[in-house]
């Protein structure tokens, strides 16, 4: 329970930070289940064969059959060894699976048999990334843009390398060009709009994800950050709103109920923030005590 306050402790929120981790991984899979299904149409096929070793692996890793996708795609290049898209189909497999050095060494192979295997460089600077190998990563997503001006994914991923190396504000930049080119994609607002927010201009980032959720009104994400970057300009009825909604679409979401709990307290709405902080630790957030300690003195 809490007590009433005594003396009020004015230090911050935990720093907020980009959700990138976590979510990079679910988008990569995204972006690679979509790529990979593309290319094993054989309508992406030009001069690289597209046989039924390599139709049948397409098969096996659409039905998550990993195993026998990679011995369908070995069969493919068993059969020609010049075959860039069973290479780039085990790559695909090898970073689903995790096992990012096998996955980057087959794209490799995809990309020198092939110098303008567009979704082999994207797919390469994908994995690359997932091992902190930044740098490689941006040249591969910069080559990806090269080949395909409008690929909007690869624009999008491009701008995240250069946010991951301190290169904000071109993210920025080149985020705007993704969005001129698919203007309804909500998450090119919610990449900008983050990156906006590390340039300390937290107006414009509410302004993206405003646009966020007018595309997408049912983001969670998109409602906490920002109710969180309202709180940061003390507009703490709109954050309270937003973060509100979060918790409605999300009733789990502990740090919305401890962004929440803040930001009532600092309209003294003492007993709501109370309520949050111990339903944020009844969901088991293990900093929920620091802030009832924090802003309760029993």
């Amino acid at each position: 329970m809490c007590n009433s306050l005594a003396t009020v402790l004015t230090s911050k929120l935990t720093t907020v930070k980009r959700p990138f981790f976590s979510y990079r991984l679910q988008v990569l899979t995204l972006f690679l289940m979509f790529g990979l299904t593309i290319l094993f149409s054989c309508s992406h096929k030009t001069e690289q064969p597209c046989d039924n070793h390599f139709i049948k692996g397409n098969n096996f890793f659409l039905a998550s059959d990993f195993d026998n996708a990679l011995k369908e795609f070995d069969g493919a290049i068993q059969g020609d060894s010049n075959n860039a898209n069973a290479f780039y189909g085990k790559g695909t497999v090898y970073t689903l699976q995790g096992d990012y050095d096998k996955a980057i060494d087959n794209f490799n192979k995809a990309v020198e048999i092939d110098s303008k295997f567009t979704m082999a460089y994207y797919a390469r600077g994908s994995a690359e990334r997932m091992i902190g190998y930044n740098k490689a990563a941006l040249a591969d997503f910069e080559k990806s843009v090269e080949l395909k001006p409008d690929f909007v994914f690869a624009i999008l991923q491009e701008a995240s390398e250069e946010a991951e190396l301190g290169q904000h504000q071109k993210a920025v930049d080149d985020i705007t060009n993704a969005i001129q080119l698919q203007p309804n994609f909500y998450l090119a607002y919610y990449y900008r709009g983050t990156y906006q927010h590390s340039l300390g201009k937290t107006n414009e980032a509410i302004e993206d994800f405003t646009q966020v959720l007018k595309i997408k009104n049912d983001y969670v994400n998109g409602y906490f950050y920002r109710g969180v970057f309202y709180g940061e300009l003390k507009d703490y009825q709109n954050a309270i709103n937003d973060l509100t909604k979060s918790i409605e679409l999300k009733t789990d979401f502990t740090r919305a109920y401890i962004y929440r709990g803040v930001y009532e307290y600092a309209l003294g709405q003492k007993e709501n923030a109370c309520n949050d902080f111990n339903k944020a630790k009844e969901l088991g957030e293990t900093t929920a005590q620091t802030y009832i300690d924090k802003y309760f003195k029993h």
